[in-house]
């Protein structure tokens, strides 16, 4: 087995570097996602995922500092969320649970066929969730880029600016990654 790391050591995202005075810095992953996958494979390792880590919600999850000085909290409740993005960027509250929402939406409609099937697998593509995520193609708005979407929902450099950064959590740019 070949293994390809463009660091000098391996890790991928999950690595440190330390600066001169004792500053050291994780730049790896600063959220966690989709545990439940994590767990997955664990499991199909024969091992108990609470063996080795335990999980936890925080509550905020982050803090972003924007070069304006404006600090903004990001709360999970999605509506402390929506009501700290109101209070801090001026964007109302409903336009960011009906983004949410549409995100969600099409989270949903796609999650079983990217996330838990092999789309090099001919009998992906003759499954109930293809279909379901077929169907949804026309509201997913496939036309454009991640960012040309969040710019289009927020007029907010700030606001596009932060959901822009999910593309990032797997390598992707924004500016070429197609919406989720």
């Amino acid at each position: 087995m070949t293994v390809f790391e463009a660091q000098d050591t391996f890790g991928g995202k999950m690595y440190q570097f330390a600066l001169p005075g004792g500053y050291r810095f994780d730049a790896g992953p600063s959220l966690f996602t989709l545990p439940a996958l994590v767990d997955e494979l664990f499991q199909l390792a024969g091992r108990n995922p609470q063996d080795h880590f335990r999980y936890e919600r925080l509550d905020p999850i982050t803090q972003y500092f924007f070069t304006d000085g404006t600090r903004l909290t990001a709360w999970a409740d999605e509506e402390k969320f929506a009501a700290e993005v109101e209070a801090k960027l001026g964007v109302p509250a409903v336009s960011v649970r009906q983004f949410l929402k549409r995100s969600g939406q099409s989270y949903q409609a796609t999650e079983s066929t990217f996330l838990h099937k092999s789309l090099h697998k001919a009998r992906t593509y003759l499954s109930k969730d293809v279909l379901g995520a077929l169907a949804a193609l026309p509201s997913l708005g496939l036309m454009g880029t991640m960012h040309q979407r969040h710019a289009k929902a927020f007029a907010d450099p700030r606001l596009v600016q932060l959901f822009d950064r999910f593309a990032t959590y797997n390598g992707s740019d924004p500016y070429q990654a197609r919406p989720r």
